[in-house]
């Protein structure tokens, strides 16, 4: 299919309608806009499409990257679940997921299968962020024990260097 440069008509987006698609409604912007739009580096939607994240955009005529709606909208869903802690193969597993749900069953809800597996990751992710913050947790009694020895009167040399100070430390750290 051809590619046409947007005639510079926009949507409630602001995307520049795309005649290429003409009665479609297909609504397009250029890398860097769309880097504009979802908050990143034009180099981190690079990544994504390198990655497999993000499909391979229709180029204009120019040789220029061309982006729909759709493409702002998985950009923003990677950096929400980025925010919430998953990895980008957690992320790559979700839209997965999405995909296949979404072509078996056009219209209806998710499959109980993907649902699952989605609750699943979601569950992983939970308990990896509950021990990080029980390791957060340590480390703060740790740094206050620390601070509170430095602090007293009688401080007269690094907690650190003590006999054994090593040994305790490790051994609280497991």
């Amino acid at each position: 299919m051809n590619s046409i440069p947007a005639t510079g008509f926009t949507s409630k987006t602001g995307f520049a309608k795309d005649e290429r698609v003409l009665g479609q409604g297909w609504y397009t912007v250029r890398i860097g806009e769309m880097a504009a739009r979802a908050e990143v580096n034009v180099q981190t939607i690079r990544f994504y499409e390198r990655e497999g994240l993000l499909r391979n955009p229709a180029r204009t005529p120019a040789g220029y990257r061309t982006y729909e709606q759709p493409d702002l909208d998985r950009v923003i869903f990677i950096r929400l679940c980025q925010g919430l802690g998953f990895t980008l193969r957690e992320v790559r597993e979700l839209i997965r997921l999405h995909r296949v749900s979404a072509a078996s069953s056009p219209g209806t809800r998710m499959s109980p299968e993907a649902m699952r597996e989605i609750v699943g990751l979601a569950e992983e992710r939970i308990a990896s962020i509950e021990g990080k913050i029980e390791t957060l947790a340590k480390m703060r009694t740790d740094l206050l024990r620390v601070v509170s020895a430095l602090s007293s009167s009688e401080a007269a040399r690094c907690p650190a260097s003590a006999p054994g100070a090593a040994k305790k430390a490790v051994a609280r750290s497991m």
